[in-house]
C-alpha cells in the first residue's frame, strides 16, 4: 500500500468583497496573497500542482510553480460554480431582490436551502458542478494509482481552488450525502484554507482518502 497526499488550497480574499464569486475573474487582494504565501510555506516538498484557470487562482499558482520547478497543470474542471445572472453580484442586492420576487422564481435563499433543486438563473446545475468536479479527481486518482505501478514521484499534490470545489471534494472524502447540502452549510472553507488529505492506494488499485487535521 502506497501513501500520497493532495493538499487543497482555497485562493486568498479578493479585491472586491461582498460579492457572490463564480466564474467571475476576479483578481486577489495584497492580503489575500499573503495569506497563499504563508499557507504555502507551510508545504512539504511538492511534486504536481494543479490550478483552476480563473485569476485568483491561477496568477498565485504560476508563480509557486516557477519558484518550484514544477509545470502546472491547468484544470478547467476545478472552477468555481457558474452562478449565472447572479455571478459577481453583491450578496446585499441578491438578498434585497429575492425579497420583492414570486415564489416560482429562483432566489438565492433557495438555492442555499437546496442547491439541487434550484439553479440559477442562466447558471450551472449543481448535478452539472459536481460531475466535473468528480471528473477531476478520478483522474487525480488514477494519476496516483499510476504512479503507484511505475513507482514514480507523485507523493505530493497541490490543488488551487475554491471553495465550492473544496466543500464539495471534503463532501466526498468525508462520506457526506451526495446529494445532500450538509456540505455547504456544515463545512467552512476560508480564503487561505490549506486542507490536507491523504491517500492510500492498495495492491489492487482501490483508494482511501482521510482528511488529516
Amino acid at each position: 500500500m502506497s501513501e500520497f497526499n493532495v493538499y487543497l488550497l482555497r485562493h486568498g480574499e479578493l479585491v472586491q468583497k461582498g460579492i457572490l464569486c463564480g466564474r467571475t475573474d476576479i483578481a486577489l487582494s495584497d492580503f489575500g496573497k499573503q495569506q497563499l504565501i504563508e499557507a504555502t510555506n507551510k508545504l512539504p516538498t511538492i511534486s504536481h500542482c494543479f490550478s483552476s484557470p480563473l485569476i485568483r487562482c491561477r496568477d498565485f499558482s504560476e508563480q509557486f510553480c516557477q519558484k518550484n520547478g514544477l509545470t502546472l497543470q491547468v484544470s478547467e474542471q476545478l472552477q468555481e460554480m457558474n452562478f449565472g445572472d447572479w455571478d459577481g453580484a453583491s450578496y446585499q442586492a441578491l438578498w434585497q431582490k429575492q425579497s420583492s420576487l414570486n415564489e416560482q422564481i429562483p432566489t438565492l435563499g433557495k438555492f442555499w436551502q437546496n442547491p439541487w433543486q434550484c439553479l440559477p438563473p442562466n447558471g450551472e446545475s449543481m448535478a452539472s458542478f459536481t460531475e466535473r468536479v468528480d471528473d477531476f479527481w478520478q483522474s487525480l486518482i488514477s494519476q496516483l494509482s499510476q504512479a503507484n505501478i511505475d513507482k514514480s514521484d507523485s507523493s505530493n499534490t497541490l490543488v488551487f481552488s475554491h471553495g465550492g470545489v473544496i466543500r464539495y471534494l471534503l463532501a466526498k472524502v468525508l462520506g457526506l450525502a451526495i446529494p445532500g447540502t450538509n456540505h455547504m452549510t456544515n463545512i467552512d472553507v476560508p480564503y487561505g484554507a490549506l486542507i490536507h488529505i491523504q491517500i492510500f492506494i492498495d495492491s489492487d488499485g482501490k483508494s482511501w482518502p482521510k482528511l488529516m487535521l
